[in-house]
């Protein structure tokens, strides 16, 4: 019974734990300076999330949704090559995922805005 008890424990971890950590992680062809102002932009507009910090020396947001935090880090990969990662915090990840996957898409309307050449 009590071997039972263990299967059925490891059973329900790994279900709970069925996180998806390549939908929390996109690269973007913008500075960094530019994802994040973006990112705040984005996550300030939307009534569903709470700004908590803020710190733009390291590139990272904390905001809340729904009870639960999540961390929004913007890192510089190149010249014009910029990685956001979107990861729950206090070890929560049961809809870390689905709010990555909501954030990256408003971001990304955002981003899209045409540039104009100078002429």
């Amino acid at each position: 019974m009590k071997k039972l008890f263990l299967i059925l424990g490891f059973l329900f971890t790994i279900s709970a734990y069925a996180f998806n950590l390549e939908e929390c992680y996109k690269l973007y062809p913008n500075d960094a300076d530019t994802v994040y102002m973006n990112a705040v932009a984005v996550l300030n507009a939307a009534n569903e999330y709470t700004i908590s910090e803020l710190q733009s020396k390291n590139g990272y947001i904390l905001f809340l949704n729904a009870g639960k935090y999540y961390l929004l880090t913007v890192t510089k990969r190149y010249q014009n090559q910029t990685e956001v990662k979107i990861l729950p915090q206090n070890s929560d990840y049961s809809l870390g995922s689905v709010v990555a996957a909501d954030v990256f898409s408003l971001l990304s309307e955002k981003l899209k805005t045409p540039i104009e050449q100078v002429k």
